[in-house]
């Protein structure tokens, strides 16, 4: 049933049957696995619960020793709030173990212990309040009544309850864990043995038609074309299509063997006339080439002698431009210059007439030193005759004689002044006149010397105007040489060029030669080969 399909289809129907037994295998372990994580959660409540109880224990122990250390030292208010500790232990352990129950039963057992503790509670805060109000006796008598008993009976209960849940989980896993490690081992073995059956098989229905491929195989590799393939047109399978193959590549070798043995003695012709074309052709290029060679020497000499005749009208050329550009360099130099002096003129005269206005200020100023002058004279007169009359006054006048003193020497520093004052302006004016004189003289001679700079710049303007009407000149010769340069250059890169493919040509006539001599020899290699091919006469059947 399995025979006429292809390998890809027989590998998947074989192979199947193992992944099916692997994903059961897979389904098993993930089943027992889910379980493991559900049991190793319960463990950890479990073992949460008894710690948690332990912790619950610890908490009412250490209230029932705190009460009972109060009732010994009443005055130690320590005790008290260690019961407070105490208590809140219990609390805390209460409430966590009240979220983690699940089943009613832990759920009962944990409010029964509660309940108790409670209980203890109550007494106890009738016991601090005994010792409180100092009825020490009663307290005494209450204490008896405060019991760890059946405290340690609710906590041995909650304990072997859990115990035996931890001891029932802990043998489920390890049934778990043994049907994992049996499931998986036959899951292995089950899957290496189908393996193995259906890699036998496989192979021993490939090998069979492997054997058959490799006997037409060998027939061909030793020529032997007239080799029969027995196909079956139902088989479409990958070595059924590789048989076919093979059948067809008989009838194409044997057709293209044929024709080659045809082309062979076409070819061995056509050779023998090439040969004696391409000996012709050689001797003509040659000759062809050394008339070449002569008439690229002459095209290069020619080039040179027009290269240097160009160089040298680029010289001159060059020459002429750089003395216009100086020439006009040295105009814009003047103009700047006759520029700079025009404005050299204008601040002089600026400054003259500013020097003026200096000297009309300095006799303003030489008329209120005069005013002054007399005005400190007559403070001078005011002053004597004020101590005059302080001196007819007697006593009465002293005071007014020291301010008529001290006015009168005021008066004399102001006129002392003032001739300081009169003497500098009139220094200040003789300088200011000089210094007129020197800037007109100045003035005069920046004038002159600016007429200078503008014929000078007249005298450029035409040297300019003259060089660049030759500039234009020398470069209508040189575009003229260097035109005749360039085609007299390109006249020689083609002869070069000509002579350089007339050399290429000859070499490649040469190499065809060759190329043709081993043509024949491959050709005679070939015919050789192709002789020991046995080629059918008759058509090939299906």
């Amino acid at each position: 049933m399995l025979k006429h399909k292809k390998l890809r289809d027989r590998i998947l129907i074989g192979y199947s049957l193992p992944i099916l037994c692997l994903v059961g295998l897979g389904g098993i372990v993930h089943v027992n696995t889910s379980n493991a994580f559900q049991r190793q959660a319960e463990e950890k409540i479990a073992q949460t619960t008894i710690i948690e109880v332990d912790q619950m224990v610890l908490g009412v122990a250490r209230m029932v020793r705190n009460v009972r250390g109060y009732l010994l030292f009443p005055e130690d208010k320590s005790y008290i709030q260690s019961y407070d500790q105490g208590l809140e232990l219990f609390n805390q352990s209460y409430g966590k173990l009240d979220q983690q129950a699940q089943s009613l039963e832990r759920q009962q057992q944990i409010a029964d212990l509660a309940k108790k503790v409670n209980r203890n509670e109550t007494i106890a805060q009738k016991i601090f309040e005994l010792i409180d109000s100092g009825q020490l006796v009663e307290a005494k008598a209450l204490m008896k009544s405060l019991r760890m008993d059946d405290i340690d009976e609710a906590r041995q209960q909650i304990l072997q309850v859990e115990q035996a849940a931890l001891q029932r989980l802990e043998q489920e896993s390890e049934s778990a864990q043994k049907l994992v490690v049996v499931s998986v081992f036959l899951g292995v073995i089950i899957s290496v043995v189908f393996n193995l059956i259906i890699g036998l098989w496989l192979s021993r229905q490939v090998e069979s038609q492997i054997a058959e491929i490799v006997d037409v195989a060998e027939k061909i590799s030793v020529g032997d074309l007239t080799v029969k393939v027995k196909t079956d047109i139902s088989d479409r399978n990958e070595i059924g299509q590789l048989l076919l193959a093979f059948q067809r590549m008989i009838r194409g070798l044997s057709g293209f063997v044929g024709q080659v043995q045809q082309s062979g003695i076409q070819v061995t012709a056509s050779i023998t006339k090439l040969t004696a074309f391409g000996k012709q052709l050689e001797a003509t290029v040659t000759e062809q080439v050394a008339s070449t060679r002569e008439v690229v020497a002459t095209a290069k000499q020619i080039a040179v002698t027009s290269e240097d005749l160009v160089q040298t009208m680029e010289v001159v050329a060059a020459k002429s431009q750089t003395t216009a550009a100086s020439a006009s360099v040295s105009q814009v130099n003047l103009t700047a210059m006759a520029n700079s002096m025009q404005q050299l003129m204008r601040s002089t005269t600026s400054i003259t007439s500013r020097l003026e206005v200096i000297r009309e200020k300095a006799q303003s100023i030489n008329g209120v030193v005069k005013t002054i002058t007399k005005v400190a004279d007559q403070t001078n007169l005011l002053s004597l005759n004020a101590a005059i009359e302080a001196e007819k006054a007697g006593e009465q006048g002293l005071g007014f004689a020291v301010v008529a003193r001290e006015i009168r020497r005021l008066a004399d520093q102001t006129a002392v002044a003032t001739l300081d004052i009169e003497q500098t302006v009139k220094e200040m004016q003789a300088s200011v006149s000089t210094g007129v004189m020197e800037m007109d003289k100045f003035n005069q001679e920046v004038k002159q010397g600016a007429e200078e700079v503008r014929e000078i710049s007249q005298q450029m303007g035409q040297i300019i105007e003259q060089v660049t009407t030759l500039t234009p000149q020398f470069l209508i010769v040189t575009q003229g040489m260097e035109t005749q340069a360039q085609g007299a250059q390109q006249i020689s890169d083609v002869m070069v060029q000509l002579s350089d493919v007339s050399t290429q040509t000859a070499d490649s006539l040469q190499e065809i030669n060759r190329a043709i001599a081993q043509l024949g020899e491959v050709a005679q290699g070939l015919h050789q080969e192709i002789a020991r091919f046995q080629v059918s006469d008759r058509p090939i059947s299906h």
